[in-house]
Parts: C-alpha cells; sequence; structure tokens
C-alpha cells in the first residue's frame, strides 16, 4: 500500500533486473501492497489486489496455451498490480498467448532481462513498505487507544470522530447509509461538512451484524498522509461499530434521527437494517404492534416530542421520536388490543390536539414503518393549512389530492357545484356551504351535523331545504355525492390558503 508501481521499478534491485514494459499499465501511481515470488500454476487465487507477483514461468513451461491463458485470467482477475516475468531459465521469450491475454486484461506486464535473485527483490520491496508503513500503523494506534478510553469514560460516537481529527488535524465524520451526520468533529461549517461528504480523503465502511450502517469519512489534514488515512479510517470503523452498538437514543442527531431521516427518504434498504438500526435506537415493537408514523409541526418541537414521551409511557408503547428538519416526526408501535380495532384513530384520540398540528400514518408492519412516517410527515401541510389539530392520514386524503391544484384549478371545482350556494351566501350572509360541508364531513347525520354546527336541528332542516332548493336536487342524492365532496374541500383548501396570505401580509406590514 505504500509503495507505487513506479517506486517499485526504480529500486535498485530491480532496476538491475533490467525491466522492459510488455503490457504498460493503466497508471504508474497505482499501488504495490505486496511482493510475492512464485513459481506454482495456480498462484492465480492466492494472491490479492495490489499484490506483485515475481515469477520465472517455470510452471508454465510445461502447459499449453489455453492453460497460460488461464493463467493469465486468474490474475487479471484478482487485480493483482502487475507481473514482472524473468525470460531465459524457464521460458526464453515471452509466450504469444501470455502477452495476448495479458492485454486483452490489461493485466501489466513487465520482462526481466538479468537475472537477479527475487528474495533480494522481495526484500528491498517489502522492506520499502513495511518502513514506509509503520509510523502510519502506529498513528492508528495511538488513535485508536485514545477512542476506547474516551468510549470507557461514556464519550459515545463522538469520541471516534474527535480524537482522529485531534490528530490528523483534519475532519472526520461518522455518517449513516444515506449519508446522515452522527458525529463530526474539524469542521468549521455546513460547506465543509458537504465537502466532506462529497469527497473524502478516506473512507470505511462501518459495519454491524453483517449489515452495512454506514461510514468513516476521514479529510486531509497536516497530521496524516494519505495513505496513513485510509489505514486509520479502516482501523476506526471497526471501533465505530462497536461505538454504535453501544450506544442510545437521547441526545438529537445520535441515533433515532439519522434513521428517521433515512426512512423519510427512504434510503434505508431493507427489514434487517431498520431492525438493527431500530434495536440500536432501542425501538423494540412487539411482533403482533402496529407500526404507525406520526409527526407534527409546532414553535417548539422539543414540546412536542415531550408529550409524545408522555403518551407512550402511559399507555406503555414503543416509541421512537426525534427532531428532524425542524420537525417533530417519528415512529408509534401500538400493541394488538381488543379495545383497539383502529390504532391509527385510537392514537389520534390520546394525543393532545392543542399547540401543534399533528398527522398520524397508517398503521403496517415493522417492515413498512417508513411508509406510514412518510405518509404522516406528507400530510403534515394540508393538515397544518386547514388548522386540523390532530388528524389521521386517512381522512386528509381528497384534501393532500387537491392541494396538488392551483387557485384557478380549484375555483374551477367549487364554481361547478357550489355557485348557486355560494352567490346566496353572499347575498344573504348565510353560511350554507359551510352548513353543507358538515353535513358531508358527518356522513350525512342530521343530528351529529347539527351539534358540530352548534344549532337546532330544525334551523338544520331549513338550512338543508335552502340548499336542495338551489342546487335543485337533495343532498342526500348518491349521484352527486362525490361531486359536492369534492367542491367542498376545494372550497376549504381556496379559504385556508386566503387567510394564510392575509396572515403573511400582516407579518410583512403590507
Amino acid at each position: 500500500m505504500a509503495l507505487t508501481l513506479a517506486e517499485f521499478l526504480l529500486l535498485p534491485s530491480v532496476r538491475q533486473a533490467r525491466p522492459e514494459v510488455a503490457v504498460p499499465p493503466a497508471r504508474l501511481g497505482a499501488t504495490v501492497r505486496w511482493v510475492h515470488s512464485s513459481e506454482i500454476y495456480e498462484i492465480g487465487p492466492l494472491l490479492s489486489a495490489g499484490d506483485l507477483l515475481l515469477t520465472t514461468g517455470l510452471g508454465l513451461a510445461g502447459v499449453d496455451a489455453g492453460a497460460r491463458r488461464h493463467w493469465v485470467r486468474e490474475l487479471a482477475a484478482q487485480r493483482v498490480s502487475a507481473v514482472a516475468m524473468e525470460l531465459g531459465r524457464s521460458l526464453p521469450d515471452l509466450p504469444g498467448e501470455i502477452l495476448d491475454e495479458a492485454t486483452r486484461h490489461g493485466l501489466p506486464l513487465y520482462v526481466l532481462r538479468q537475472v537477479v535473485p527475487f528474495i533480494r527483490i522481495s526484500e528491498e520491496a517489502n522492506g520499502a513498505i513495511l518502513h514506509a508503513d509503520a509510523p502510519r500503523l502506529r498513528l492508528a494506534d495511538q488513535v485508536v487507544h485514545e477512542v476506547h478510553a474516551a468510549l470507557a469514560a461514556g464519550g459515545g460516537t463522538p469520541a471516534v470522530v474527535s480524537c482522529a481529527a485531534a490528530v490528523t488535524g483534519g475532519p472526520a465524520a461518522l455518517v449513516t447509509r444515506s449519508g446522515q451526520v452522527v458525529a463530526a468533529a474539524g469542521l468549521r461549517d455546513q460547506r465543509a461538512t458537504e465537502r466532506l461528504l462529497r469527497r473524502p480523503a478516506a473512507s470505511s465502511p462501518v459495519r454491524i451484524w453483517d449489515v452495512d450502517w454506514g461510514s468513516v469519512l476521514l479529510g486531509p489534514g497536516p497530521g496524516c498522509d494519505l495513505p496513513g488515512l485510509r489505514v486509520l479510517a479502516a482501523r476506526l470503523a471497526s471501533v465505530a461499530a462497536v461505538a454504535v452498538g453501544q450506544s442510545g437514543t437521547g441526545t438529537p442527531g445520535d441515533l433515532a434521527a439519522p434513521l428517521l431521516a433515512d426512512l423519510l427518504a427512504d434510503a434505508v434498504p431493507g427489514v434487517r437494517e431498520l431492525l438493527v438500526r431500530a434495536g440500536l435506537a432501542r425501538f423494540h415493537p412487539s411482533p403482533d404492534a402496529r407500526v404507525l408514523g406520526i409527526a407534527a409541526s409546532a414553535p417548539d418541537p422539543r414540546q412536542v416530542l415531550a408529550t409524545w414521551a408522555h403518551v407512550a409511557s402511559t399507555h406503555d408503547l414503543e416509541l421512537l421520536a426525534d427532531r428532524v428538519r425542524g420537525e417533530a416526526v417519528g415512529l408509534v408501535a401500538v400493541p394488538a388490543a381488543p379495545d383497539r380495532p383502529d390504532p391509527a384513530g385510537w392514537l389520534a384520540s390520546v394525543l393532545p390536539a392543542a399547540g401543534a398540528v399533528t398527522t398520524v400514518g397508517p398503521e403496517v408492519p415493522v417492515a413498512d414503518a417508513g411508509r406510514s412516517l412518510r405518509e404522516a410527515h406528507d400530510a403534515l401541510p394540508v393538515a397544518t393549512l386547514l388548522g386540523r389539530g390532530t388528524a389521521v392520514t386517512r381522512d386528509l386524503t381528497l384534501l393532500r389530492l387537491l392541494g396538488r391544484l392551483d387557485d384557478r384549478a380549484l375555483a374551477l371545482l367549487v364554481d361547478d357545484a357550489l355557485s348557486p350556494l355560494l352567490a346566496w351566501d353572499a347575498a344573504h350572509g348565510s353560511d350554507l356551504v359551510q352548513t353543507l360541508a358538515v353535513l358531508l364531513r358527518h356522513g350525512g347525520g342530521r343530528t351529529r351535523t347539527a351539534d358540530a354546527l352548534h344549532v337546532q336541528r330544525q334551523s338544520l332542516y331549513l338550512r338543508l331545504a335552502r340548499i336542495e332548493a338551489l342546487l335543485g336536487r337533495p343532498v342526500d342524492d348518491p349521484t352527486s355525492h362525490e361531486h359536492l365532496v369534492v367542491a367542498t374541500s376545494a372550497r376549504a383548501l381556496l379559504d385556508a390558503r386566503a387567510g394564510q396570505q392575509r396572515s403573511r401580509h400582516r407579518r410583512l406590514g403590507g
């Protein structure tokens, strides 16, 4: 790793062997990880990427052209850095099939014209590799030792990156698979963070129980060169896996917030990773539980999170919640119970309606938790616009669809169905459109509609008679029911948008 192909060719023992290029490498800066010498035909699978092979071709002297081509293909498949073949003792000339196959597969190939003991070349090359790597390995050991000490003192995941940044003098970050930053150090501002996420000098995956959880990212610094950063990133990744595995929730941006952010972005690739990360965040729904996503918009999301925690504690619910981009979002696991045939409706009823606008997603199995969370979050703007308090997303389906239309399209829907009622309300100061909307929302039930409007039933009957006379058909006519529901919903959206616009103008002083 510490020796390039160009540096290898400049070693005194290699220069004495008079190397000539048969198949040039794609770049002379390619890394030589280790130098081996071998004459066995089956050497290919025993080598690793970056290894360089020295051979006299003894194992190839007694085989046919097809076998020699196979030997080259195996070496190319292992991505060795190069093959240096000494001609004369076993092979007086470079076989054409070896040259052809090496060219075909892009395997760098050199011929050595002078006999130099391979032991001399190997000792010189591998000694240079070890000599260059020793300081880097010592630095990596130093950082890992400091991280272990910090973790033992309760430092948590931030200790992984803070120790690295202190020694290298460069930035460091621990990020989830989708790029959510869990811990960072040595970063001046958001631009520096984005730069590290896009182009780290070194990175290494963090795997927990065979799941790709995230990565350690390191940026350049005066205390460590690029090969050293690669060594350090690999060493830190294994320590980070332990740190993440020992972490809990409790602080924004530790584990809960990155997981929720990844679920919102649909960036959790499978159930296994979801379960691992949820478990690490101390969210353990029972096998028969139904999971529901929740989202809230409030002046202070911390109060919402505290309220959710109280509800979860009171009703013995599993809760995973945190702030993501200034909003409170979470997952709630509701155990199956005879008195909860409708978990979403039940949860909406026990969540406080005051102080925040909250949406509750559909009940789903744990595997679909992200979908319920995204449903709740996507419904939040409409619920906020209408000031719905706490609402189940299924009750907002039509409004969310209509919310994609502009004011002109909504106005056309309203005028087409409700223009007689709008004209009457404008001329007489009545509220027939609102009466119709409440009636439709309560399934046509007269008693519940009268209660919701705070009017006597006789007054409601008079209003309904007027509505039917103006529309020219009964309000219970099934052929026009959907038309009226869409129109009254569109009217509610238009009124809400107009109110929002007026409020914005007042805040701006104009």
